[in-house]
């Protein structure tokens, strides 16, 4: 056996090391790298309609105000209003009334009846507005009538 002098012990120990820690960080690097996919054939997008908004979003609904405002409002659940008024979103929840759908949040009440509807503000420690509030209705777009 050949006997190897303690300097050349420690530089082969440095270099297993090193080798070791080098082959690690390039399996760990290999690991982070996202496979490569093939893209999946997509289907051409459908036509524009030819009339009307393009890409409705069918679960929001329109309102024009008595004071010229307008207000959309949406409902992504049963408890629950997104209602974009002065150009910011509320996301206002569902509280008892007794007829139509009431919600509040935000010192905002959203009250919903049929194809009306009344935004007020809510002054602090109100559940129910007290204040007058701005009376809306529904706006119904009717498609053009086709020549």
């Amino acid at each position: 056996m050949v006997a190897r002098s303690e300097a050349e012990e420690q530089a082969l120990d440095r270099a297993m090391r090193v080798g070791t820690v080098a082959l690690l960080a390039a399996a760990a690097l290999a690991g982070c790298r996202e496979p490569t996919r093939r893209p999946a054939a997509q289907a051409p997008p459908p036509a524009a309609p030819s009339q009307g908004s393009v890409n409705p979003d069918p679960g929001l609904t329109h309102y024009t105000c008595m004071d010229g405002q307008t207000i959309t409002a949406g409902y992504p659940d049963r408890g629950t209003a997104v209602v974009t008024f002065r150009d910011h979103a509320y996301t206002l929840k569902l509280a008892p009334s007794a007829s139509g759908a009431r919600y509040v949040g935000f010192g905002l009440q959203w009250w919903v009846k049929g194809d009306r509807a009344a935004i007020a503000p809510l002054k602090s420690g109100e559940e129910t507005a007290s204040g007058a509030g701005v009376d809306c209705t529904e706006v119904t777009e009717h498609a053009p009538a086709r020549i």
